[in-house]
Formats: C-alpha cells, sequence, structure tokens
C-alpha cells in the first residue's frame, strides 16, 4: 500500500465519521413526543426553521432547531448565528449533542439550541467577519428570553 493510497484511506473514514456526527440520528417523525411547549406559540415566530428530535449520546433525546429549506444562496459563503437585538453571536451549530461549531458550510448543518438567553436569533449566510452585510435566512423571535 503507498502512502497517498493510505492518506486517501485515511481521509475517507475520517469524512464518513465527521458525517455522521453532523447528520441526525433520527428525524422528528420517528418519535412520539410532542413538539415542545414554548410560551404561547403566538409569543413565538419561526422563519425557514423546524424542530427536530435528534438522540443524544447518552442514549436521551433533545430538541433542536433547524434551518427548514434550502435558502437559494449562492454557495461559497458560512451559515452563523445572529443576535440582531445586542448584535452579537448568541452560540453555535450542533454537531452531535455536546460540540458546537462557529459556522457550518451547509443549510443542513444550521442545527442549533434554541438560545433561551436572548429573545431573537438568526441564521445568516455570509462573512461572519462582517455580519451586517450578510443575508438573513432563517429566525427565531420569542415574545421574551427566558
Amino acid at each position: 500500500m503507498t502512502s497517498t493510497t493510505r492518506r486517501y484511506g485515511v481521509a475517507l473514514m475520517a469524512a464518513a465519521f465527521l458525517g455522521a456526527l453532523a447528520a441526525p440520528a433520527a428525524s422528528a417523525e420517528t418519535f412520539s413526543e410532542p413538539v415542545p411547549a414554548i410560551r404561547p406559540a403566538a409569543d413565538v415566530r419561526m422563519d425557514n426553521l423546524r424542530w427536530v428530535l435528534m438522540r443524544t449520546m447518552s442514549g436521551g433525546t433533545v430538541w433542536l432547531l433547524r434551518v427548514a429549506a434550502d435558502p437559494g444562496v449562492e454557495p461559497g459563503r458560512r451559515y452563523f448565528l445572529w443576535n440582531p437585538d445586542t448584535s452579537s453571536r448568541p452560540g453555535g451549530f450542533a454537531v452531535g449533542d455536546d460540540v458546537q461549531v462557529a459556522t457550518v458550510g451547509s443549510w443542513q448543518s444550521a442545527i442549533f439550541r434554541r438560545p433561551y438567553t436572548v429573545r431573537r436569533v438568526e441564521v445568516r449566510y455570509g462573512d461572519p467577519r462582517t455580519p451586517e452585510t450578510a443575508v438573513v435566512v432563517a429566525s427565531f423571535t420569542s415574545g421574551r428570553a427566558g
């Protein structure tokens, strides 16, 4: 086996492993648990987001928010979370149930926990260093934080 072949095999194994971590273990339709109750439904607005129930490493489940549909943006930029009220980044995207990354390159990987400490969060697409020029592709708004 040549050195190049060995590196290629290792790269394929790593890609398969990382791909498995980024993919949800099951869809929300697989579970009988209801979508999480959040203060009166009229108090919450979700644009291009949906709830997904994912299995945790410990065998439990957790509700996360996921971009619901392809936003139709030109490839080459990054997706990131943004709080327009404070002009700050309220967290990252979930990889599995215990790891977060600041940005992702695919809308299918834009999966995150509801940020309870902020009222609004947006999924933006563009350059994270210039968030004001990024396109809002999804948003979550609650009447109040917490």
